[in-house]
């Protein structure tokens, strides 16, 4: 009989502590369900008014960071729906009488309050009128305890808010609060978005370096070509020294070499000027010219010739007067070739060729009537075409504009309009682009 009314004793005082602790804990959904309904009740955002659409249609016990998560886009409320939550899974909590868990809960909204009053979705909603309700309601639920003001954190005064824009609504919704740190998704989100864009930067950085040090590569490489055909060029227009004409020897040298070569061929003995005056002695008059014998005839002299011709010849008609020949100026014309000029446009003269050279890229024209400025159009050797394709940011693009995208399928280049170049400060300037096609 003892041990049966002892085991009644024990299954009473469990119901009872069960049902204590499942009253304090539907106390506290209530109470985070009516914060919750009153924030998403002030915000006019669709997702939002969504969300206060299912707490007021949902029970009293369902759990409001729930239909948060299933909406979304609201996780920063959610997860300080999370702050009021956390007193019902408190062991302390759910072993209090009624009365105690009541005043438990009017503290925790006390705290939460004052935490986030700096916050207008939070300071708005919650005014001390709305909280006296919430209050009210938990009151219905457990039997109220020691009663504590609902704003007695705040020194009894109220915050005075601005009434504020749906968009202001928004953004302080989602913002953390003033003068305290998230919570720890606000944390490792921040964390994630901090590796983020620090990953951005290092790889922009990294595709920086190697762009810069390809271009700085390319750039070396065209200048030590330039510098390379520009020694050429100036080795092929030096002018090179004709043959020099063989200076006369002195008099006197080549008569004492000529006389050694006397005195070898006579030998030592023989006096040299004595041989050579037996040689002009032995040396045989020049004959006369015979006189005309009787009946040949007499061949005059070559004037007198020439004049008898001219006298028997008739006078010839006089010639028909010619056309004034056009003055030179305006009939000449010059042609020359250039390489590819810097990125400013400009043509170095001293590379200027009459023909066209391996690293030409450019044919001029000049008309006399203006000299000073150019007609020039893209001609290359179709061997050299190539690696100008290659080069067309320093060898084409400054002088010439393309109709069409270039592609590596592109093998030639073909011309549209020749360009004007002028001719400044001692160099040829392009004033406007040749226009061309990539085919």
């Amino acid at each position: 009989m003892r041990r049966l009314t002892f085991l009644s004793i024990l299954v009473g005082v469990t119901s009872t502590v069960t049902f204590a602790q499942n009253a304090n804990q539907a106390a506290v959904d209530t109470l985070t369900k009516d914060v919750a309904k009153a924030v998403f009740a002030n915000i006019k955002q669709p997702k939002a008014q969504e969300i206060y659409t299912q707490l007021l249609e949902c029970a009293d016990g369902c759990d409001p960071q729930q239909v948060i998560r299933s909406v979304g886009s609201w996780d920063q409320v959610g997860a300080k729906m999370q702050e009021l939550s956390e007193l019902k899974a408190t062991q302390q909590f759910q072993g209090m009488s009624p009365g105690e868990a009541n005043a438990a809960i009017r503290k925790q909204l006390a705290r939460f309050y004052t935490a986030h009053r700096a916050e207008k979705p939070y300071s708005v909603p919650l005014s001390p009128a709305v909280q006296a309700q919430i209050l009210a309601k938990i009151d219905g639920l457990l039997p109220p305890g020691e009663v504590i003001a609902p704003d007695s954190a705040t020194s009894g005064s109220v915050v005075t808010t601005q009434p504020v824009s749906e968009d202001e609504e928004d953004k302080a919704a989602v913002a953390p609060s003033e003068g305290r740190g998230g919570t720890s998704d606000d944390k490792l989100f921040w964390m994630i978005l901090a590796g983020f864009i620090a990953g951005l930067l290092g790889g922009a950085a990294a595709v920086y370096f190697l762009l810069y040090k390809e271009q700085k590569t390319e750039a070396d490489q065209l200048r030590f070509d330039n510098s390379k055909l520009s020694r050429a060029l100036d080795a092929a227009q030096r002018v090179k020294p004709a043959n020099v004409p063989r200076q006369p020897q002195n008099p006197d040298q080549e008569k004492a070499r000529a006389y050694d070569v006397l005195l070898g061929e006579l030998g030592s003995d023989v006096d040299p000027l004595e041989a050579i005056r037996q040689l002009k002695q032995q040396s045989p008059p020049k004959a006369a010219d015979p006189a005309p014998r009787s009946g040949e005839p007499v061949i005059e002299p070559d004037a007198t010739l020439e004049s008898a011709l001219v006298q028997n010849q008739p006078p010839l008609p006089p010639l028909p007067p010619l056309d004034p020949l056009p003055p030179l100026n305006q009939t000449r014309s010059e042609v020359f070739y250039f390489p590819p000029p810097d990125p400013n446009g400009q043509f170095d003269i001293t590379q200027k060729s009459t023909s066209l050279l391996p690293e030409s890229a450019y044919r001029f024209s000049i008309s006399a009537d203006d000299p000073l400025v150019a007609t020039f159009r893209f001609e290359a050797d179709p061997g050299r075409v190539a690696r100008f394709l290659t080069y067309r940011n320093y060898m084409i693009e400054p002088a010439c504009e393309s109709e069409n995208s270039y592609t590596n399928a592109y093998t030639r280049i073909a011309m549209r309009k020749d360009g004007q170049a002028v001719f400044e400060n001692g160099t040829w300037r392009v004033k406007t682009k040749a226009l061309i096609r990539y085919e």
